[in-house]
């Protein structure tokens, strides 16, 4: 692929966009194939029930394919990029149906494809929102990225300049010394999430397996904290056995609220700086120190990140 000529940021200009913002009500956009599991949900919920510290002001609905048992053990097949942002999109309205709040937030359609070619990006309601509320947002849009970065990606290669004005958190890949890079969010859009690690965007990757997936809980947590509570609770806990990999003493990682928490309280997390890395064809990674710099999340405290999204997700009603 040809590369685009990306804006360069200074150092100290990445490092202010980095930084954790202050004061209150931080703007926020999530990008999110929501449909796909029950983590994405929760994730979106979390967001909205931290308003006075958290201005979710868009979602963004990502493509996806996959397959699982949806409500009464039926078999999902999710065979189309299109099909599967689609069931996002109508996810989204569903969730934030059921968790209270002043502000709602604008839901756009993203792309109905992955990303072939850097030079012909695709433009959808997604990527047209991104780029506009990113120009026009007096400080650093936040941007949370827990899917296949395809929406993120495109509205880089429409509009490179969106660099000085966006941090993207992402929650994708595995950690460098982990087995093996076989992770879903990267392997579902190889090329979108190389313009992540290529186009010089500020960057926090929370690696999946080797990090995030200390953020497990179970069917059998989930109903019991949840069922009976709010009626987001109550949503979540009707929908968490759904997941046909959950089965005897067996967890779930529900890792997508890593980046929401990031936001919330970077304290729970530990963080190192790495020459932003190249995914190889056999998604594995290569490094070259010569790159630019990105923050790689190193250890995440899931006990207290816990205890502040159980005690949300239980009081939501009462907001």
């Amino acid at each position: 692929m040809k590369n685009i000529n990306w804006p360069q940021l200074s150092l100290s200009e990445r490092m202010k966009l980095m930084e954790q913002p202050a004061g209150p009500a931080i703007p926020v956009v999530i990008d999110s194939d929501t449909f796909n599991e029950i983590d994405d949900q929760i994730a979106i919920a979390w967001a909205m029930l931290h308003p006075q510290k958290i201005d979710l002001q868009a979602l963004y609905a990502a493509p996806f394919t996959n397959s699982f048992f949806g409500k009464e053990n039926t078999h999902v097949y999710v065979k189309d990029a299109q099909q599967g942002m689609l069931l996002s999109f109508d996810e989204m309205h569903r969730v934030i149906k059921k968790v209270p709040h002043k502000n709602t937030p604008d839901i756009f359609k993203g792309s109905t494809q992955y990303l072939k070619n850097r030079e012909k990006p695709e433009t959808s309601p997604a990527t047209v929102d991104l780029i506009e509320r990113a120009l026009r947002c007096e400080g650093t849009l936040q941007v949370l990225s827990i899917a296949a970065p395809t929406n993120v990606a495109n509205a880089l290669c429409l509009e490179p300049e969106i660099i000085h004005k966006i941090h993207v958190t992402w929650l994708g890949g595995n950690s460098f010394n982990w087995k093996d890079n076989q992770e879903f969010n990267l392997m579902q859009d190889v090329a979108a999430s190389r313009v992540l690690f290529d186009s010089g965007v500020a960057l926090t990757q929370i690696p999946c397996f080797g990090v995030a997936n200390t953020l497990a809980s179970s069917v059998p947590e989930l109903q019991y904290y949840f069922a009976n509570t709010s009626t987001i609770g109550k949503y979540i806990a009707d929908i968490a056995p759904n997941c046909p990999w959950i089965g005897f003493a067996s967890r779930k990682v529900i890792w997508d609220i890593a980046t929401v928490g990031y936001i919330l309280d970077p304290d729970w997390f530990t963080a190192e700086f790495h020459a932003s890395p190249l995914i190889n064809d056999n998604f594995s990674w290569s490094f070259d120190n010569r790159r630019h710099p990105v923050r790689v999340i190193q250890f995440i405290e899931r006990d207290e990140l816990f205890r502040d999204l159980f005690r949300k997700i239980i009081d939501a009603d009462n907001q």
